[in-house]
Formats: C-alpha cells, sequence, structure tokens
C-alpha cells in the first residue's frame, strides 16, 4: 500500500476510512471487474440508475460495460472503492468514480455509490482521490451533467462554488475549478450531505452524448 496519487499503476492502492470506521480500498478499475461492474448497476434503485445515466431503462449493455472497464487511465481514469466482507473471505465493491478529459485541463467526473453504502463516506474518499489523480494529470477543471430534477447534487454543486455552463432543460452541465478553494469547500459541502441523504450520482462521460440511449437499451 502507499499514499501517492495514483498514476495509472495497475498495482496502486489506498486504504482510507469511512465515517463509521469501516476501511475501505481504493483501487483502479480493470477489465476484471466487468461482471462486478454489471451487477452492480443492476443493484442500483431506478433513481440512482436515472440519476447516474440520464436513463431509467434496464441492464447495462456489453457495450457500455467494455467502455467503462477498458480505460487507458489517463485520458479516461476510473478507479473502485471496495470492503471486505465480515467473514474476510471476499471483497465487495461499493463505489466507483471516474474522470474523461474533454480538454486538455477539463475533464467530466462522476461518483456512483451502491445504495447501501450512501451516507458512509465512500463518495468523499473516492472523490478525494480522483482529485489527486486529475491534479498530477493536468486536469484543472471538473465538469459533470446533472438531471435537473436531481436536486441534491444541484445543490452540493452550487455550495462548492460550481459554475453552470449549459442547460438543456432536462440536463445541466456545471464546472468546478479544481482549486485548493473550490476542493475544500466541495469536501465540507459532501460531509455535510452525507447527513442530509443527498444524491451521489452524476452523469458519465461518453464519446458522444447521444450514444448513451443506445448504450442503454
Amino acid at each position: 500500500m502507499n499514499d501517492r496519487p495514483f498514476d495509472g499503476g495497475p498495482s496502486w492502492r489506498v486504504v482510507r476510512t469511512l465515517t463509521d470506521g469501516t476501511p475501505v480500498t481504493i483501487r483502479p478499475i480493470t477489465p476484471e471487474d466487468r461482471e462486478d461492474l454489471r451487477a452492480g448497476i443492476a443493484a442500483l434503485s431506478p433513481a440512482s440508475r436515472y440519476f447516474r445515466f440520464l436513463q431509467l431503462q434496464g441492464p447495462p449493455s456489453d457495450e457500455l460495460l467494455d467502455y467503462l472497464v477498458h480505460v487507458d487511465q489517463k485520458t479516461h481514469v476510473a478507479i473502485g472503492a471496495e470492503i471486505v466482507s465480515p467473514d474476510l473471505k471476499t471483497t465487495r465493491g461499493v463505489g466507483v468514480a471516474r474522470f474523461i478529459r474533454l480538454e486538455d485541463n477539463i475533464a467530466e467526473a462522476a461518483v456512483t455509490v451502491a445504495d447501501d453504502m450512501h451516507r458512509r463516506g465512500v463518495a468523499t474518499v473516492l472523490l478525494a482521490e480522483l482529485l489527486r489523480a486529475a491534479e498530477v494529470r493536468g486536469i484543472e477543471r471538473f465538469r459533470a451533467e446533472i438531471a435537473a430534477d436531481n436536486a441534491s447534487m444541484r445543490t452540493i454543486l452550487d455550495r462548492a462554488g460550481a459554475k453552470q455552463v449549459e442547460d438543456l432543460g432536462s440536463a445541466i452541465t456545471y464546472e468546478l475549478a479544481l482549486n485548493p478553494s473550490h476542493t475544500a469547500t466541495f469536501y465540507e459541502v459532501l460531509k455535510d450531505a452525507a447527513e442530509s441523504k443527498a444524491a451521489w450520482i452524476t452523469r458519465h462521460a461518453l464519446p458522444m452524448v447521444a450514444q448513451a440511449s443506445r448504450l442503454l437499451r
């Protein structure tokens, strides 16, 4: 184990502690996580799946799963959080965070947490590592497209100082500058949100937004 920011290496691991004292390991997403990710998405509530993908339809397609696990960890960075089972024999993935570089210094970010793990700090530790990974890759701003009716996440971003850069009616795009002032505020807002059951879900980036409905059929 180490405490370096994620540099893309497959052996990278850090251990963090959730708000209830549970240790959680943060590690890179790999192609071997494909079926676990399929199960995790299928287990999301309809509301969580909608807020994450801006779609209500059923299980993820094979094409979408391939896209989510075959990442270069440079322009598309994905990390996951896992905890050890009570019998210490297996591990369980409880959250995923990722960003996709859109321009030289801008990336679209997303965090998804298992429904039964909300309010325990999973999103906070994932976001912290995602921000560190973004910094070492020269990312200066995160962008997120949020469902217009995802009021809790919009409140988080507004309070953190994110700016609305596009409003499509059904979805609103925010940008957050990754400077010390904003990121420190973001952490505090996330902690507050954890106490008020705020949704942690944002939409993930695809090469073309129009692909989303096709991939999620």
